[in-house]
C-alpha cells in the first residue's frame, strides 16, 4: 500500500515537472521573439559598409540597384534594426517589402548586388531573415541574368 503511494507521488512528480520544463521553454522561445513584433525595422537608402552602423540603425542586409547604361549604383536598400517603436515594420513585413523590391528588380533586368551582415542579428527571426534574404537575392541575380 504504502509502495504505491510513493510510486503514484513520483509518478504525479514527474508529469509535474515536465510541464514545468515545457512552459520554461515556450517562455524563453517568446521572449527571444517578443522584440520582433514591435515596430522595430526601416529601410535606409544609404550603403553601409561591414564595419558601419549608425547610433540610430543596425544593418542587417542591403541591396544596391545598379543602372544598366554606365553601371552606376543608383539607389541601396538597406533594411536596418533600430528602436523599438522607432521603426516603420515589423519584422515580418521588412522581410516581405525586401522581397517584393528584389523580385521587382530582377523581373525588370535590373543588375544588382547584396550584402548580408549576420553578424549583426541579435534575435533569431533575424537570422532567418537574413538567410531568407540571401537564398532570395541568389535565385533572383540568376534569373535576372537569364532575362
Amino acid at each position: 500500500m504504502i509502495g504505491s503511494v510513493v510510486l503514484f507521488l513520483l509518478f504525479a512528480a514527474g508529469i509535474i515537472a515536465f510541464q514545468n520544463s515545457r512552459m520554461l521553454a515556450e517562455r524563453e522561445n517568446d521572449s527571444s521573439r517578443a522584440y520582433t513584433g514591435h515596430l522595430m525595422y526601416s529601410v535606409y537608402h544609404q550603403t553601409f559598409s561591414p564595419n558601419e552602423e549608425l547610433p540610430e540603425a543596425v544593418p542587417l542586409f542591403q541591396f544596391t540597384l545598379f543602372d544598366g547604361a554606365d553601371g552606376e549604383s543608383f539607389i541601396t536598400h538597406a533594411l536596418c534594426r533600430v528602436a523599438a517603436g522607432r521603426g516603420e515594420m515589423v519584422l515580418s513585413d521588412a522581410q516581405n517589402y525586401m522581397l517584393s523590391n528584389l523580385r521587382q528588380a530582377a523581373m525588370q533586368g535590373v543588375r544588382f548586388e547584396h550584402l548580408s551582415f549576420p553578424g549583426k542579428a541579435v534575435r533569431r527571426g533575424e537570422k532567418e531573415l537574413i538567410k531568407a534574404l540571401e537564398t532570395a537575392a541568389k535565385q533572383e541575380a540568376e534569373h535576372a541574368n537569364h532575362s
